[in-house]
């Protein structure tokens, strides 16, 4: 194996690795010919960097129409017909990164060595984590301004804001009540949350494969029960107890979404040691594809036209405190991790074939969530300013298709020139370390008295 360092880019890591995947594939299979063995295949990577794109893609969009509503605008908004499907996409597709997320992660680092899980986790941990300190900046400015223009600043939501952002850990925001403080940048905490899983992928790997080898007998049970167990804890109470805090107060929270993202992991590994169900499962999901996606978008399109019900401080189904109450529950967070374990069967196995293009557009996608809120903000303003907010509340699809734009330009903006700078200086810190004088010459020749 190559010797790799700090600097060395995170697709060549990805792409050297995937050069063993393909060797051991190769050895395999000529060591299998003539053998009635089950050869396991991994899903193709590519294939599931392709799908977190789409979700991330979609994450974002619903991001937009919910700043372009009328609950954190306070105005009437064209969007507020689909804002009610919007949050519920949201809520499904953010369940269905997470697990999607796990998975593609999972199969990078599987097919690396201890060193390389840990180069990659590192690296990529260290770019998400410059990416949401460049995003508080900016929305601490940005967001504060814009809480001053609708005269709702609170010094209590900035010094949330900043703690949220230092700490990366998004658990404190609990209360739905208008009153307590929240953080500026809304929807930041995709990022927060992800920085962690990462991490902490190698470590889930040694555990896998620990128990895999200690209870062989045992391991795969206990796996299963670990991935599904807490999500199905959570989904259930949420259905029993609607109106409690539940749901708000786990859905941006790092501890329930590392349930969400383990469960990838975990698929991972277990399809992994089955190949002969998986290669079953992967036929029958393949053929029930379009069936599922018609549901799914049916459930969807079936909250068009809901009138949106008035602003409420009870607790309720929310995904954010600005945003209205859901009236159903629609299996939340369950149905979206399994809308992602349907999509991971239903992907092919293989090699990939242009995984550097996938992970590129990756990289532009996570920081435009961690700067999507800033962004809207900052287009919110300047149109404000230059047409008036009047005529500027009445074109809220304009507003949207404007600001889709504007963060897809920045976000290739911020990755192309801003990012490896902050990168490099955070490399750079971090091998240095703090200084420590030198003793001056004479002293290192001193006698002890």
């Amino acid at each position: 194996m190559t010797a790799l360092t700090l600097d060395a880019p995170l697709c060549s890591l990805v792409a050297l690795s995937q050069t063993d995947l393909r060797r051991a594939e190769s050895t395999t299979s000529e060591s299998s010919e003539g053998s009635h063995d089950p050869v396991p295949m991994m899903p193709n990577i590519q294939a599931l960097v392709r799908q977190c794109n789409w979700l991330a893609g979609t994450y974002l969009l619903c991001s937009i129409v919910t700043f372009c509503s009328s609950a954190y605008t306070w105005a009437g908004s064209a969007l507020d017909v689909v804002v009610l499907m919007s949050d519920v996409v949201c809520v499904d597709v953010s369940s269905a990164l997470f697990v999607m997320a796990g998975t593609a992660v999972a199969s990078i680092m599987t097919t690396s060595n201890a060193d390389q899980q840990q180069l990659i986790a590192r690296q990529t941990s260290l770019i998400m984590l410059m990416d949401v300190y460049a995003a508080t900046v900016c929305s601490l400015v940005l967001c504060s301004l814009h809480a001053l223009m609708l005269m709702r600043f609170k010094w209590s939501d900035l010094a949330f804001t900043a703690v949220d952002s230092l700490t990366t850990v998004c658990g404190l925001d609990f209360r739905q009540s208008a009153t307590a403080p929240h953080p500026y940048n809304v929807t930041a905490w995709p990022v927060h949350s992800l920085l962690w899983c990462v991490l902490s992928t190698s470590c889930l790997l040694q555990m896998e494969t620990w128990l895999a080898t200690r209870a062989p007998q045992l391991a795969d049970p206990l796996i299963s029960l670990t991935a599904v167990l807490g999500i199905i804890l959570f989904t259930a109470f949420g259905l029993m107890q609607s109106a409690s805090n539940i749901f708000y107060a786990n859905a941006s929270s790092v501890t329930y979404r590392s349930l969400e993202f383990n469960l990838g992991v975990h698929a991972i590994f277990l399809l992994g040691r089955h190949a002969e169900m998986a290669a079953v499962m992967r036929r029958l999901c393949q053929h029930a594809t379009a069936f599922v996606a018609l549901l799914t978008v049916t459930v969807w399109i079936s909250e068009i036209g809901r009138p949106v019900p008035a602003r409420s401080d009870d607790n309720c189904l929310r995904l954010y405190h600005g945003s209205t109450c859901l009236q159903d529950h629609h299996g939340f967070f369950l149905r979206g991790c399994g809308m992602a374990l349907f999509a991971l069967l239903s992907t092919n196995t293989g090699p990939p074939d242009l995984l550097a293009r996938e992970l590129h557009l990756a990289s532009v996608l996570v920081p435009a969530m961690a700067f999507c809120w800033p962004v809207c903000i900052a287009v919110k303003i300047v149109l404000d300013v230059t047409f008036g907010g009047a005529l500027v509340n009445q074109n809220r699809p304009v507003v949207l298709v404007l600001s889709a734009t504007v963060l897809g330009i920045f976000s290739c903006w911020y990755v192309g020139s801003v990012q490896p700078s902050l990168v490099a200086g955070a490399r750079h810190v971090l091998r240095t370390g703090p200084t420590v004088p030198a003793p001056p010459p004479d002293s290192l020749h001193t006698p002890l008295v």
